[in-house]
């Protein structure tokens, strides 16, 4: 991943002793390094043992077409072209004051084993961003650590489909939505298997952006906020991902229309947000929400918003 900027460093250090918002953790070993076999393409009837769900759904081509044809319009415009918000300036000014709030909080979660730097092969990324859907990243390391302990890496996909769904289902448990989960790791694998050959999807470092989306939102399961993880985490673009926190804040702040989805949020904050301030800036509102007492889940209002209090002014 990307390194911090030059601006982010020095609201780190102003603002604690803390380590720089992320580094290079020790990956767990993947199939193909020295503690893992490599990985072959696996034969579906040997893949599920007798007992064992019938296997995942094929790729559906339709609803590849339908998610890359609702994200595609808006690659290089917003689909809010009347709405002024954020700013350059108010993005950067958030950026200032939410370092000095938050920078130890975030340097503190690169620290964890289970958010490194980068992940640098793209199907782990793709599993990573799916155990990080629809829940907070504390469940997702759970279940991280959970697959390190059954399987011996969570990225060990020959023991992960020689096991079966069954079983992943219960080493996933302790993160929550393990049937949901369990499937679509199940779905996606099968999908990559058949396309790939194996678990090597690292062409796609080759790819364009555009390109790497559309290869991105052909898969059962993976939409733009997943999608948006991939290319930033590993294959180091510079996409602006919005999650739960993320799209809450920015409808308090005014940085987006009330009435916007997520994914139009999405893109619309991928062209407002300058490019050097958006992975430090999604990280920060992640901070920023679990903590302010104004901006945390069912907030209305950013009346009492401790970045307020700090000195950044809402213009809504």
């Amino acid at each position: 991943m990307r390194r911090v900027t030059q601006t982010a460093k020095a609201s780190a250090r102003a603002a604690s002793s803390s380590p720089p918002l992320r580094k290079r953790v020790k990956r767990e070993g993947r199939p193909g390094s020295p503690d893992q076999p490599a990985a072959s393409k696996v034969n579906q009837t040997q893949a599920t043992p007798a007992g064992s769900p019938p296997p995942p759904h094929k790729h559906d081509a339709a609803l590849a077409d339908k998610k890359y044809s609702a994200y595609s319009p808006y690659t290089n415009q917003s689909p809010f072209p009347d709405f002024g918000h954020p700013t350059p300036k108010q993005c950067a000014d958030a950026h200032t004051v939410l370092s000095k709030l938050h920078s130890a909080d975030v340097a503190k979660e690169f620290e964890d084993e289970f958010t490194p730097e980068s992940i640098p092969h793209v199907l782990d990324s793709i599993i990573v961003a799916i155990l990080s859907q629809a829940t907070g990243w504390s469940n997702a390391k759970r279940a991280m650590a959970s697959m390190v302990s059954a399987y011996g890496s969570v990225f060990a996909y020959d023991a992960i489909v020689g096991g079966g769904r069954e079983k992943l289902e219960g080493v996933l448990r302790c993160g929550g939505m393990q049937v949901r989960k369990s499937m679509m790791i199940m779905t996606i694998l099968d999908q990559v298997n058949e396309r790939y050959g194996g678990w090597d999807m690292d062409s796609m470092f080759k790819m364009s952006d555009e390109e790497a989306m559309k290869e991105l939102l052909s898969f059962k399961y993976v939409g733009t906020k997943s999608a948006s993880v991939v290319l930033g985490w590993c294959l180091k673009r510079k996409p602006f991902t919005v999650d739960t926190h993320v799209y809450r804040i920015t409808g308090l702040w005014g940085w987006r229309p009330a009435t916007a989805t997520r994914e139009k949020t999405q893109s619309h904050l991928e062209i407002m947000i300058p490019s050097d301030l958006k992975f430090d800036l999604h990280f920060l509102f992640i901070a920023h929400g679990r903590t302010c007492p104004a901006c945390r889940g069912g907030s209305k209002s950013f009346k009492g918003c401790t970045a307020v209090a700090a000195g950044l002014e809402i213009d809504r």
